[in-house]
């Protein structure tokens, strides 16, 4: 059964969970090579296709790190509305730059 808690030093902190922590890595892998792409290939730039991708690769990673960076236990819920509303705002934002094009 996995853990939810830990304690360490004192202090409790809630675990990561494991999808939480690959979305993570697998965005951050996802995100280089789409800055790349943008920023290299200014016909690809505009590419609604290539700004959503780039766009859910942003808010995903965001929220995953949002998510672990509130680790303490009685912080961990405050930490993950903000994530929540940074990622409401950013896709909401980003739809419209992509609406726009």
């Amino acid at each position: 059964m996995p853990v939810t808690e830990r304690t360490v030093y004192g202090r409790t902190f809630e675990v990561t969970p494991r999808w939480l922590w690959i979305v993570q890595r697998l965005t951050a892998l996802a995100l280089g090579p789409l800055v790349v792409l943008h920023v290299a290939a200014p016909q690809w730039a505009g590419n609604r296709f290539v700004l959503f991708l780039l766009l859910l690769s942003i808010a995903a990673h965001g929220y995953s790190g949002l998510r672990r960076y509130g680790s303490p236990v009685h912080r961990a819920t405050a930490y993950r509305l903000l994530a929540v509303i940074w990622t409401a705002v950013v896709l909401v934002l980003g739809l419209l730059i992509i609406a726009a094009r």
